[in-house]
């Protein structure tokens, strides 16, 4: 049971009423004690509709949810209950009403009873918060419930039918978030390259007619001749070594990061249907005829 100080801290806090889905009914407007024990038993919830009524919701097993106070009743069963009068008092006939449309008393032919030292079951309206009413209305169109019943103008007597309507809309959720992440993923790669190198290639070319190619036959020879014929005699079995460098080619790797592709997610909406359903109660007026 929530104590009227609770109730108080989450008024101040700037709670709201909640569904017993945690659906937001809206904030909280008066709150309304019991006359005999001073405990919280009424709480109205207020709209944003200009000059519609506040719903009343029981306190009777409902339960804080941090600031906001949570009920035990979807959100169409408390904002089509029965509107009352807000005069500061909740009287036994519209509590009695009120307790009946909630499910919270025994067959409607029961009445409160009422005892001398408290008038009846009656609540009251706490002051604290009587500022709280003018706050901005919402949820315009809520039809108001049936009132008790009495004689009209012209002595008929008469009595107003009520009953539940389901009203369904849509309230937008978050399913899940999208994140981009980039990670590093090593894999092997492998490319054929052609690769060259140099043999060594020894070519021996024999000397025609077995003469010196210093020698053209003449018996004399020019300076030139005499010149490559002194540098012949010189390096014949001398055991000279001559070197050659032979070179190759290796293959050399290298990497180089490009830019591949550009990846942007979007959103798309899709529609689809679902049908849902619940259970409605109504009021049904019978005809009761008592002899006398």
């Amino acid at each position: 049971m929530i104590t009227l100080d609770q109730m108080k801290d989450s008024m101040n806090a700037g709670g709201n009423v909640l569904s017993e889905d945690g659906a937001v009914l809206g904030p909280m407007g008066h709150l309304y004690v019991d006359d005999a024990t001073g405990e919280p038993s009424w709480v109205t919830i207020t709209t944003h509709a200009s000059g519609e009524p506040e719903s009343f919701a029981p306190l009777r097993d409902a339960v804080l949810d941090g600031n906001d106070v949570r009920l035990p009743y979807p959100h169409g069963t408390v904002h089509s209950s029965p509107k009352m009068s807000q005069d500061g008092h909740l009287s036994p006939e519209e509590e009695q009403h009120l307790l009946r449309y909630y499910g919270l008393m025994a067959p409607k032919d029961e009445t409160l009873a009422e005892t001398p030292a408290t008038g009846g079951n009656r609540s009251s309206r706490s002051d604290a918060f009587a500022g709280r009413a003018e706050q901005p209305r919402r949820d315009e169109g809520l039809r108001r419930g049936a009132g008790p019943g009495g004689t009209d103008d012209d002595g008929d007597l008469a009595m107003t039918r009520s009953e539940e309507q389901l009203r369904v809309g849509t309230e937008l959720r978050e399913t899940e978030r999208v994140r981009l992440v980039k990670r590093v993923v090593t894999e092997d790669v492998t490319m054929t390259v052609q690769i060259r190198r140099e043999e060594l290639v020894v070519e021996r070319v024999p000397v025609s007619d077995g003469k010196p190619l210093y020698d053209d036959g003449s018996g004399t020879f020019s300076k030139a001749e005499r010149e490559r014929l002194y540098s012949a005699v010189e390096t014949a079995f001398s055991g000279d070594v001559v070197e050659l460098v032979l070179y190759e080619e290796k293959p050399r790797v290298e990497m180089d990061v490009v830019p591949i592709e550009r990846v942007r997610v979007s959103r798309e909406a899709h529609t689809h249907e679902e049908t849902v359903g619940g259970q409605v109660r109504k009021e049904v007026i019978e005809t009761e005829r008592i002899e006398l």
